[in-house]
């Protein structure tokens, strides 16, 4: 049942898609109602709104779990570890792909009809260490059997019909590294750091002063422009105060980060919304 896997995999999905809230919030919207929307993007991290988000799906039953997991399925790549679940079925291939960064083992060694004093599958590492992929991996999706990232180790071993007389050595050690990979340290900001989010958060207050005396029509300007879907702007024009309407549109675009946020700027900057809201030429964007 859809509800019994999301059960038993969510706390790996809060962090996998707590890399880009927004996206999936937005393909979540035939799920969800307006208030569990808004409920959601009300969290103070991304993180909490996917255990929030999950939550609430998971509660629904499995009808919702089912819909949720067909909407994981399609954006599989937008989050590549989803295609750990996703992958198709590798039963009988002769060797598994797999994908490992730097500091990160995967295994997937085979042993059968073997007689030994002792063995030794000593696996040892080291989190943090340079390699060849180290450094920010954003826009790769790699596809594998197996994937290991960030220090982690993964052991597919197959052992059948295997003894010893002495020891069989299969831990794992991990050791922390100090080292830190070139360009890895801030090129990847959380989206509430970025900067177009940043400056949105900074002048909301005057935002929503400005925005909330004449609220349709920065709805259609943001629909105009796609920041936001038919069904986005439906429910945000049904909300009956225009002062949390403009608030609910703001929020939106923030949880959705950077690209929304400065398409956004640009809509502000728009002669015909300069006419409309004389006071944003108040608000300095630099």
């Amino acid at each position: 049942m859809a509800k019994d896997m999301l059960n038993a995999v969510k706390d790996r999905l809060w962090q996998w898609l707590s890399s880009d809230p927004g996206f999936i919030l937005n393909h979540c919207e035939r799920i969800l109602f307006m208030n569990e929307y808004r409920e959601i993007e009300r969290q103070s991290s991304a993180l909490e709104k996917m255990q929030l988000l999950l939550k609430i799906i998971i509660e629904k039953g499995d009808d919702s779990c089912q819909s949720f997991v067909d909407i994981l399925r399609i954006h599989q790549a937008h989050y590549w570890q989803l295609q750990q679940f996703f992958k198709p079925n590798t039963q009988g291939s002769s060797s598994p792909t797999v994908v490992a960064d730097g500091g990160s083992v995967v295994t997937a060694r085979e042993m059968e009809n073997i007689r030994a004093k002792s063995i030794n599958m000593k696996i040892e590492t080291v989190s943090g260490a340079g390699g060849s992929q180290c450094g920010n991996s954003t826009g790769q999706n790699p596809q594998a059997d197996y994937i290991a990232t960030g220090g982690s180790v993964i052991c597919a071993d197959k052992i059948c019909n295997t003894s010893t007389d002495g020891d069989f050595n299969l831990s794992v050690t991990v050791k922390a590294s100090t080292q830190v990979c070139p360009g890895l340290v801030d090129e990847t900001l959380p989206s509430s750091q970025e900067p177009a989010v940043k400056m949105i958060r900074q002048h909301k207050e005057k935002l929503v002063d400005c925005l909330r005396s004449d609220c349709s029509f920065i709805l259609q300007r943001a629909q105009v422009k796609e920041l936001v879907t038919d069904r986005q702007y439906q429910n945000l024009k049904d909300i009956s105060q225009s002062e949390q309407t403009v608030i609910d549109l703001i929020d939106r675009l923030m949880s959705n980060g950077q690209k929304s946020c400065t398409l956004f700027i640009e809509v502000l900057k728009e002669p015909e919304v300069l006419r409309t809201y004389p006071q944003l030429k108040d608000i300095s964007w630099c």
